[in-house]
């Protein structure tokens, strides 16, 4: 009898601090207007720490058009999303604003909360490695410090150039665009 009251106190204690935890995490990762990213290290300088940048954009390539009389059925453009208001341009070839639209505060909190203080990994390949000319684009674009890293992209076959966020974030932050980009469309602005 006293095992099991020792469990469930236990239980109960375990359960009770990571909910303050948990709670104090989102508190302080959606306290600050900025979502910083670590960079790979292939941007490390000479020093050999380690340097984290400011996300401004997140770009989803690739869109099918249905949504505008005026735009060919199928058109491909692409959805830009601003970190600091949420604001979601679709954007043709000629970066031709062709719609806007706007993530609520909770889903661009959502946003915030997946790339605050992720990691962006670099594939490492040999020069030894015998490779075939073949390119995959990448699924997804952030804007770091003015500088676009392309996610998923690879240059060959060995996945030379390929750079992603770091372990199982990257699920986490397809499934999201997944989300914009099915629903992007029903997405309103508050004013």
């Amino acid at each position: 009898m006293k095992r099991l009251l020792a469990l469930v106190t236990m239980f109960c204690l375990v359960l009770g601090f990571q909910n303050c935890s948990q709670s104090s995490l989102q508190d302080s990762v959606l306290a600050g207007p900025d979502v910083n990213i670590n960079l790979p290290t292939g941007n490390v300088p000479e020093s050999g720490e380690p340097t984290s940048g400011k996300v401004t954009y997140v770009e989803i390539p690739n869109v099918v058009s249905d949504f505008a009389a005026q735009q060919k059925a199928g058109e491909i453009y692409r959805l830009v999303i601003s970190m600091n208001s949420g604001e979601i341009q679709a954007v043709d070839d000629r970066n031709t604003l062709l719609e806007k639209r706007c993530l609520s505060k909770s889903h661009l909190d959502e946003l915030k909360t997946i790339l605050s203080g992720s990691s962006v990994c670099e594939a490492v390949s040999s020069a030894a490695d015998q490779c075939a000319m073949r390119y995959k684009a990448g699924y997804a674009s952030l804007f770091v410090n003015e500088k676009r890293v392309n996610l998923g992209e690879e240059l060959d076959s060995c996945g030379r150039g390929r750079k992603d966020l770091c372990g199982a974030t990257t699920d986490v932050f397809k499934a999201y665009l997944d989300l914009v980009r099915n629903h992007w469309a029903q997405m309103e602005c508050e004013e």
